[in-house]
């Protein structure tokens, strides 16, 4: 969020074992329309992941990244 007070475009990752918990941060910092997009599971939160599960998630999250970078805001 710090990023995008200085106009640089963001977005985090975070599990959704932490959904609330980033969703609460958003509201606290000011910015609660503030995009972030979530891992779930079979994916651990504890972000201990093999290369392939890396990969997987890549390809999976890497549109929904594109998209919030890329979105015109008002």
């Amino acid at each position: 969020m710090e990023l995008e007070w200085e106009k640089v475009p963001s977005v985090a990752v975070v599990h959704e074992s932490m959904h609330g918990t980033a969703t609460a941060m958003t509201r606290v910092s000011g910015m609660p329309d503030y995009g972030f997009v979530t891992v779930g599971y079979p994916h651990i939160p504890l972000a201990v992941w093999t290369p392939d599960e890396i990969n997987e998630i890549a390809r999976e999250l890497a549109p929904l990244l594109i998209d919030r970078l890329t979105a015109v805001k008002p």
